[in-house]
């Protein structure tokens, strides 16, 4: 009898042990699946497809590659038979020739102006000087900055005289162009004495005796700026007598 007590007991003891276990193994098998949740993103398909599709747009955004084939071609500048084997400047292009001529004697006039020491009461040129800056106006190296450009089917001259004119072209200059050159500016001093070209730009009037009276009449109505010279006034890219 006692025998069967002692082994009821044993194999109660057993029973319980076993539950225990199993207890605990379960509580331990639920904290790691909980831990396991945590650390896992949030992160559901539909948002996958949202971040794939923000990508697409950004690589649409993104600007064209310049086309590197394109290609700008220009034309000389085209002139008749006859103004390509004349001596003398062509006609439709006089007015521009007289603003040239304008520019570059009263920019000489100015620049020998300012050369006059500030003591000195008579801030004028002789008449030597005067004659001597005329003549040298109608020389070939007057007019090595100067050239012609055929831009939109209309030649157009380029220079200092022309500050505005700044398109890009195919220019042409040399050849009979030097020549005609100086036979137009010989001829625009037939009737003007070189005193009364002086006097005019004096008073502000170069341009107007030299070139709105004759060539550019019809052509022009005014004094452009860049030609409007007189004593004492600041030309585009240039000092006054003042300020050398």
């Amino acid at each position: 009898m006692f025998t069967f007590l002692l082994l009821s007991l044993f194999f109660f003891s057993t029973v319980c042990s076993e539950g225990t276990v199993e207890q605990e193994d379960d509580v331990v098998n639920d904290e790691t699946q909980d831990v396991t949740l945590d650390v896992t993103p949030d992160v559901t398909p539909d948002e996958d497809e949202d971040e794939d599709e923000d990508d697409d747009e950004d690589e649409d955004d993104s600007p064209p590659e310049p086309d590197v084939g394109q290609k700008i071609s220009f034309s000389q500048p085209s002139l008749s038979e006859e103004e390509q084997k004349s001596y003398h400047f062509p006609d439709r292009y006089r007015c521009d020739a007289c603003q040239i001529i304008t520019h570059n004697l009263g920019s000489d006039f100015n620049k020998a102006e300012s050369k006059i020491p500030r003591k000195t009461k008579k801030r004028t040129l002789g008449d030597v000087e005067v004659m001597e800056i005329v003549e040298e106006v109608c020389s070939k190296d007057k007019f090595k900055d100067y050239s012609i450009q055929d831009f939109g089917g209309k030649v157009t001259f380029k220079g200092p005289a022309f500050p505005d004119r700044k398109e890009a072209g195919m220019s042409m200059g040399g050849g009979l162009w030097p020549i005609r050159y100086t036979n137009y500016c010989g001829s625009v001093f037939e009737d003007i004495e070189e005193s009364e070209a002086y006097e005019a730009y004096r008073e502000g009037d170069l341009f107007k005796i030299l070139c709105l009276e004759r060539d550019c009449k019809g052509v022009i109505d005014h004094t452009p700026e860049i030609l409007d010279i007189r004593p004492g006034r600041k030309q585009q890219g240039t000092l006054t007598r003042e300020e050398l």
